[in-house]
């Protein structure tokens, strides 16, 4: 793996422990190894926390594709994210949408939508439709896909 490789993964995974925050927090590096050491799978990865900072530092040579895998698992998103600029690209898009999404915007926006849905079904019809227009319009922003 080249320098170059290493900081893009390095950063691939530092985007990850950012946007990936089920607990209200960043996960520790220790609460990563232990989710993937804890994993399952048979022959599955196994990792130490000196080892998930190298990565972390880009310091790490070829980390394994059971690496890549028991970290991507552990995250939530396709192994292709670590090795692939276009499903890295689409992945961020979604982590970033759901990140906005926990903003305290948005929950008051849903709120409201679900006051306005426990008075009507039509009042829930129309917020349904301006969801789904603001969708629309995101993805025609985004342009043809390659």
């Amino acid at each position: 793996m080249s320098e170059t490789e290493g900081r893009r993964l390095a950063d691939r995974l530092e985007y990850l422990f950012e946007h990936v925050q089920p607990l209200g927090r960043r996960h520790t590096l220790q609460e990563v190894v232990d989710g993937i050491n804890g994993g399952d799978e048979p022959g599955g990865a196994s990792l130490s926390v000196g080892r998930l900072s190298m990565l972390m530092n880009g310091k790490a040579p070829n980390p394994t594709i059971g690496t890549l895998r028991a970290l991507a698992a552990f995250f939530g998103v396709p192994v292709g994210y670590f090795v692939d600029d276009a499903v890295a690209d689409r992945t961020m898009a979604q982590l970033a949408l759901i990140t906005a999404m926990r903003n305290n915007d948005v929950k008051a926006v849903a709120l409201r939508a679900a006051a306005v849905a426990t008075l009507s079904t039509h009042g829930l019809d129309v917020v349904r439709g301006l969801v789904e227009q603001a969708g629309e319009e995101a993805r025609r922003a985004e342009g043809p896909k390659s």
